[in-house]
């Protein structure tokens, strides 16, 4: 059984990709859709899940927001974290990981927004699967 501090990392993992989802979803025009908004809740999914696999080891997440970073930490205890996949997914979303400020210079759309999602969910899922507890999302 996980330990309720996991746990709590988890749920809140699943908050931020539900609030980017719904995001996506319900607001109909691409125009007025808070790409940046989404994108920072699909980078946080991805941070928290990593540190909910971390204290879940037995470590101590480091004070990071580097995905990347946090994905080598997590093959210190499982190598799957090596896998192509998992760093691709990772790589993309560190690119957004100081969209929330004014200054972030780079212009996101809804293939950003969308591929953004995606690799959050896969995230989560590859993450979820490693600590024993269902995957939500169904790519």
């Amino acid at each position: 059984m996980l330990h309720n501090e996991v746990l709590t990392w988890v749920r809140y993992a699943r908050n931020d990709i539900d609030v980017a989802i719904r995001e996506m979803e319900y607001i109909r025009n691409p125009r007025l859709r808070p790409y940046e908004i989404i994108l920072h809740h699909c980078h946080q999914c991805a941070e928290k899940m990593l540190k909910a696999y971390i204290i879940n080891a037995g470590g101590t997440p480091l004070q990071i927001h580097v995905l990347n970073n946090l994905r080598r930490t997590c093959a210190g205890y499982d190598i799957s974290f090596n896998k192509k996949r998992i760093k691709d997914h990772c790589t993309y979303l560190d690119i957004f990981w100081n969209i929330k400020y004014p200054d972030f210079t780079v212009s996101v759309d809804s293939s950003h927004a969308s591929r953004g999602i995606n690799s959050a969910k896969r995230i989560y899922n590859f993450i979820s699967e490693h600590l024993g507890i269902d995957k939500i999302f169904f790519i």
